[in-house]
């Protein structure tokens, strides 16, 4: 008995073992049948979409600046323009009468265009414009070889109105709502000149003015760049080359001739604006 009682001690604790053991490789075949849920991914939101700016559609605006005329005078006179000098007198004229006057003002307009969104950032439009120009240059010539002393001729000229029809082409290579453009066309500006010769005395004074819109062509260039939809700002200039006007100084009495001669204008323009676009596809 005393002999059988370690063995069966033994035994009971084995098989204990072996049972606790089975349990353990059973819970652990169980744990790996059992699937457990993986983390849950965090959130992201989503990537806004950026809307690339467009120039395409309609505008108005309204700009302001300054203007810079160049006007050529020259004469052609008859040599039956004597005033008692002789002949040579017509000659004496034309070579003393060259002149370039400057005149320079404020301008102030309307505009009124439209913009077509090409690819690869090319922007294709076409626009007009009406402005308004102040500014008179004028000058006196005296003392003209062989004509009398006393004669005095007077040039004048002033712009006052300038409508352009142009082209467009801009590039969008800045920004979507950065605009560089080049653009070119015809223009039309008004032209107020203003000549006459002789003195006071016996020889009368004659004149002639005129008033004439005169067509030419126009270019230049400029940037602008949109704030928001439908609001932009721009700073551009252009180049004005008008036809020359012709003017005619009738004879005075004891003359046979008449003063012709010609008024040849260009005018560069520098000038800041706004444009509301309030129409687009």
């Amino acid at each position: 008995m005393r002999k059988l009682l370690p063995g069966s001690v033994a035994h009971i604790a084995l098989g204990l073992a072996l049972g606790l053991s089975g349990a353990v490789v059973s819970s652990a075949a169980i744990a790996g049948d059992l699937e457990i849920p993986s983390a849950v991914p965090p959130y992201k939101a989503p990537v806004p979409v950026v809307r690339v700016f467009s120039w395409e559609g309609f505008y108005i605006g309204a700009n302001a600046g300054g203007h810079w005329g160049s006007d050529q005078i020259t004469t052609t006179t008859g040599d039956g323009w004597a005033d008692g000098a002789g002949a040579g007198g017509g000659a004496a004229i034309d070579a003393a009468s060259p002149v370039t006057l400057h005149p320079a003002g404020g301008l102030g307009g309307l505009q009124l265009g439209y913009n077509l969104q090409g690819t690869g950032g090319n922007v294709f439009g076409i626009e007009v414009d009406f402005g308004w120009l102040g500014g008179t240059a004028t000058r006196s010539l005296t003392a003209i070889q062989v004509i009398d002393p006393r004669d005095v001729m007077t040039n004048s000229v002033q712009a006052s109105f300038l409508s352009t029809a142009r082209l467009r082409w801009g590039t969008t290579v800045l920004s979507d709502r950065s605009l560089f453009y080049l653009t070119a066309g015809f223009s039309f500006e008004t032209l107020k000149t203003t000549d006459t010769m002789g003195h006071f005395g016996n020889t009368v004074i004659t004149s002639t003015s005129n008033s004439t819109t005169e067509p030419g062509w126009v270019a230049g260039f400029g940037f602008a760049y949109a704030f928001t939809d439908y609001l932009s700002a721009r700073a551009e200039y252009l180049h004005v080359n008008v036809k020359h006007v012709g003017i005619t100084i009738p004879a005075t009495p004891g003359n046979a001739d008449s003063i012709g001669g010609a008024h040849s204008w260009n005018d560069d323009i520098v000038r800041a604006g706004l444009d509301f676009k309030f129409w687009r596809p």
